[in-house]
């Protein structure tokens, strides 16, 4: 039978061992607002776009809220006499894992709102659609400094939309989707 400190000499060396070894965890706060364009899909030609994402990292995993604009989506002056305005708003939440180091490539995937609007001249066939979102891609962060690095991310966009509304959940695949490739400037805390 061992003694009591017998017992303790292993756990003291397995626990000294653990601190020894152990990477120190950083929390990091990333702020990036971005711009670029929104292309393929849904929209016929590649239009702008512009946002901003607040990243919550603990080492190699976080979480991202983002919000983006992209004015004119379907169409702008060759659509100005059937639709004076259109746009669609994404506000995603994103799971994000990224490597370790100064230099962070990373993947991120999430769910959120995927707003789109379409205004006629005459108020009558106005189209103001909130769905359910998702996207998913990835990009890379390139320091610059200590507080502050260069951001370069791509994703896809789809909406979700429920297939026949008959209050049964049957959701499926919506009409809208598009690719949107942005940069950005990234301001760590």
């Amino acid at each position: 039978m061992m003694t009591t400190t017998k017992m303790r000499r292993p756990l003291l060396a397995a626990t000294i061992a653990v601190l020894a070894f152990a990477v120190p965890a950083r929390a990091e706060v990333l702020l990036t607002p971005f711009g670029g364009v929104a292309f393929s899909g849904s929209t016929e030609r590649a239009r702008g776009t512009y946002g901003a994402a607040l990243a919550f990292m603990g080492g190699v995993a976080g979480f991202e809220l983002e919000f983006a604009f992209t004015p004119s989506f379907f169409g702008g002056q060759e659509l100005a006499s059937v639709f004076t305005s259109n746009n669609v708003v994404t506000m995603m939440g994103s799971l994000i894992v990224a490597s370790p180091g100064p230099l962070r490539i990373y993947g991120a995937a999430g769910l959120g709102l995927l707003k789109t609007r379409l205004e006629d001249p005459s108020n009558l066939l106005n189209v103001d659609s909130n769905e359910f979102g998702f996207n998913a891609g990835g990009g890379i962060i390139v320091p610059l400094g200590e507080q502050v690095g260069l951001r370069a991310d791509i994703r896809y966009f789809r909406d979700f939309e429920d297939d026949q509304p008959d209050g049964a959940p049957d959701i499926g695949l919506g009409e809208v989707s598009y690719w949107r490739g942005v940069g950005g400037i990234t301001i760590r805390f």
